[in-house]
């Protein structure tokens, strides 16, 4: 009886230490359905000199179109280097979500 827990302790101590590590499993960021892309170059201000409309105003943004193009802009003061505008489009999967 003895000999067989022996054995038995003998190869479970021996499979484990052939065992391979465990991964941990992958973890993908998640995905979002996007309808906006940034419009860095744009401002409320340019848009409207070159035609656009506001058509909507919320505070703190507006909604300006011409024709079949629509942004969203924000009204407030911006730091250096932050968007302003985002163009809106046909939504798109995949994109990593914010």
């Amino acid at each position: 009886m003895k000999s067989r827990l022996a054995i038995l302790l003998t190869s479970l101590a021996i499979g484990t230490a052939w065992a391979q590590p465990q991964q941990p499993p992958q973890v993908k960021p998640p995905t979002c359905v996007s309808q906006y892309s940034e419009a860095a170059a744009m401002s409320p201000g340019l848009l409207i000199s070159t035609g656009f409309d506001i058509k909507a105003a919320i505070p703190g943004g507006v909604w300006l179109q011409k024709d079949r193009e629509v942004y969203f802009c924000n009204t407030g003061r911006a730091a250096d280097g932050e968007t302003l505008c985002w163009k809106l489009r046909v939504p798109v999967k995949g994109q990593a979500c914010q």
